[in-house]
């Protein structure tokens, strides 16, 4: 008697979880979903995974952070045409950082892509909207990076790299702009080499 006594119990614990789990679910945030970005964990004797974050810091004050907030931040952050087409190819989270000094702005982005999606389809859509802006490619050396420049034209004073690849779920950019081009490429130079010697295209 005791013993079902006992197998009753346990058969009405599991109905009430049963019960409880059709009519409210797992538990799990659907917006949430939506935003999933699975990080290969390379190394599961460390405790966090060093490929959260992939950003070297560039030099100078730092105007944007937010490679800091550990959720990171939505794709709207960027200029409206950027995050149309970002979105559309599945970026979901954004870390940056953005300094001035010397009178360029440097820029580092992860820009993190949901599964689901090609991170190299999201390559190829920001190529391709640089492309139609006008930016022309621009040699690089670094195996998968993508490269264009924007000149300084009538109205538009500034010289500007910009630099994107792939990297596990994310796409990195890295960024220069200013008004004195030498300087302007010099610093380009530098921080790509710094952030491609860290944290390669892979």
């Amino acid at each position: 008697m005791r013993i079902v006594s006992v197998v009753l119990v346990h058969v009405l614990l599991v109905a009430v979880a049963v019960v409880a789990f059709v009519v409210w679910g797992t538990g799990a945030d659907p917006a949430r979903a939506s935003r999933q970005v699975t990080v290969p964990d390379l190394d599961r004797r460390l405790p966090d995974n060093p490929e959260t974050l992939t950003l070297v810091r560039p030099p100078g004050v730092l105007v944007t952070d937010t490679a800091s907030i550990r959720s990171g931040v939505s794709p709207e952050v960027l200029p409206a045409a950027e995050a149309d087409v970002l979105t559309g190819a599945g970026v979901v989270v954004v870390h940056a950082y953005v300094t001035h000094e010397n009178g360029v702005v440097l820029g580092l982005w992860q820009l993190s892509i949901r599964d689901g999606h090609d991170p190299h389809t999201a390559l190829r859509a920001i190529d391709e909207l640089y492309a139609t802006g006008g930016w022309a490619p621009a040699p690089t050396a670094a195996r998968g990076v993508l490269v264009r420049v924007q000149n300084p034209a009538r109205g538009q004073p500034y010289t500007g790299y910009r630099a994107h690849y792939v990297r596990g779920r994310n796409l990195i950019r890295i960024e220069a702009y200013g008004t004195d081009r030498a300087r302007v490429a010099d610093a380009f130079a530098a921080l790509a080499t710094r952030q491609l010697t860290q944290w390669p295209s892979r």
